[in-house]
């Protein structure tokens, strides 16, 4: 645990009736635009285009899991001239496998 952060479950904050919704559409774009993936010690980071639609996409994601999934940290990179953009999901123990299942991984 990092100094400052409680403890929090890994788990979705969502009642199963909105986490189905939020993977039929929000986490059901993220995975489509995903040109790739790599695993991490703690985690993992995609690889999706560099346009102005994946750069959205990838805030509303960012915004709506900060709320139901505290645990959760994320690092946003972005290329020079247009290029791809990353970004980085990562967490306690228990992180990965969690994405793993989510995104189907």
């Amino acid at each position: 645990m990092t100094a400052g952060i409680p403890a929090v479950p890994i788990s979705c904050a969502l009642s199963t009736p909105e986490l189905r919704e939020r993977e039929a559409t929000l986490i059901a774009h993220f995975k489509s635009a995903i040109a790739e993936a790599k695993e991490l010690p703690n985690g993992y980071a995609f690889r999706l285009p560099g346009d102005g639609q994946s750069i959205n996409l990838i805030a509303t994601l960012i915004t709506a899991e900060r709320e139901c999934c505290p645990f959760l940290a994320f690092v946003f990179t972005a290329q020079p001239f247009c290029g791809p953009v990353f970004v980085a999901v990562t967490g306690p123990a228990g992180t990965k496998e969690f994405l793993k299942d989510l995104l189907q991984l």
